[in-house]
C-alpha cells in the first residue's frame, strides 16, 4: 500500500530531471561567458565602426551659401573676376629692361676678362668669371619670368546648374595666344595667400614715396641736415632692396596650380576684396 501511494504521488506531483550541482554550475558559468564574449564582440565591433566611420561632409550648397561670392554667381549665374593682371606692356618693359641690364654686366665682365692686362693678381680675373656667370644667371632668369602668366581669374556658373567653375585665361609665353581653361572649383590650389602679400607691397610702396622731412619742423638747421641725409641713403637703399626683391627675388607673384601646372598670379594687379575672395575659395597647398 505505501509503495502504490508514493506511486501515485509520483503520478499527480511529477519531478523534474535534476543534473547534480557540480554539472549545473559548469554548464552556467560557460553559458555566461559565451554571452559576456557576445557582448564585448558588439561593443568593439561599434567602437571600430564609430571610430572609423568617415566624417561628415559638408554640401556643395552650404558651402556656397557659406561664402557671399560664390552665393552670388550661383543665384545670378553670373560670372565674378577673381583677379586681373595689371598692364601687360608696362611689366614686359620693366622685366626686360632688368633682365637686358644684368645680362649686359655678365656680358661686360666676361669681355673684360679677355681684356686684362697683364701682371695683375691671380684671383683678379677668376672674380670677373664669377661675377659675369652671377649676372648671366640672373638675366636668363629674368627673361623666362613672363611665362605661364594669368590674365584674369573668374568665378563662372557651373553647365546645366552644375558646380561652379574656374575659369583661367593666360598666355604660356609672351608671344603666344591668350589660353582658357575652365575647371572644377575644388580642382586648383594656390602656393600662399594673397592678402598678407598685398599688405607687404602696400607697406613697401609707401615707405618708398614717403617724404623724408616729415616731422622735422623743430629740428635745428644741423640735425635737420643729418636727419634728412639719413633717411635719404636709408629710403634709396631700402628701395634699391624692394626693386631687387621685386624684380629677381618674384616677390608679389603667387602661383595657382591646375592639373599640375602652375600659373602666376601677379600681386600688383586687381584682387577682388584686396585678395580675400581668392584666399577664401582657393585653398593654400
Amino acid at each position: 500500500m505505501a509503495a502504490y501511494s508514493r506511486g501515485v504521488t509520483s503520478l499527480l506531483h511529477p519531478q523534474t530531471f535534476r543534473l547534480p550541482s557540480t554539472v549545473r554550475l559548469t554548464l552556467l558559468n560557460a553559458r555566461l561567458q559565451a554571452n559576456r564574449a557576445h557582448h564585448l564582440t558588439r561593443q568593439f565591433s561599434a567602437s571600430i565602426i564609430h571610430r572609423y566611420a568617415a566624417p561628415p561632409r559638408t554640401s556643395t550648397w552650404a558651402y556656397m551659401q557659406h561664402d557671399p561670392v560664390l552665393r552670388s554667381v550661383h543665384q545670378t549665374r553670373e560670372p565674378v573676376l577673381l583677379y586681373k593682371e595689371p598692364p601687360r606692356q608696362k611689366y614686359l618693359a620693366r622685366v626686360y629692361s632688368w633682365a637686358t641690364i644684368t645680362s649686359g654686366i655678365g656680358l661686360y665682365n666676361f669681355y673684360w676678362v679677355s681684356a686684362l692686362p697683364p701682371g695683375l693678381s691671380f684671383f683678379v680675373a677668376p672674380t670677373y668669371v664669377v661675377i659675369g656667370i652671377a649676372f648671366s644667371a640672373i638675366g636668363i632668369h629674368l627673361y623666362q619670368r613672363p611665362v605661364r602668366r594669368l590674365a584674369t581669374l573668374e568665378l563662372v556658373p557651373g553647365y546645366k546648374g552644375g558646380r561652379l567653375q574656374l575659369r583661367l585665361t593666360g598666355r604660356k609665353e609672351p608671344w603666344s595666344k591668350d589660353e582658357v581653361i575652365d575647371t572644377d572649383i575644388f580642382n586648383a590650389t594656390i602656393s600662399e595667400k594673397t592678402r598678407p602679400m598685398l599688405e607687404e607691397m602696400i607697406e613697401a610702396e609707401r615707405a618708398r614715396r614717403q617724404n623724408i622731412r616729415d616731422g622735422l619742423e623743430d629740428y635745428n638747421i644741423f640735425a635737420k641736415t643729418w636727419e634728412i641725409m639719413a633717411r635719404w641713403v636709408e629710403q634709396k637703399w631700402t628701395s634699391f632692396f624692394l626693386r631687387f626683391k621685386f624684380a629677381v627675388l618674384q616677390f608679389g607673384i603667387i602661383h595657382i596650380e591646375v592639373d599640375g601646372v602652375k600659373w602666376k598670379i601677379d600681386c600688383e594687379g586687381y584682387l577682388l576684396e584686396q585678395g580675400a575672395a581668392v584666399d577664401r575659395i582657393l585653398p593654400v597647398d
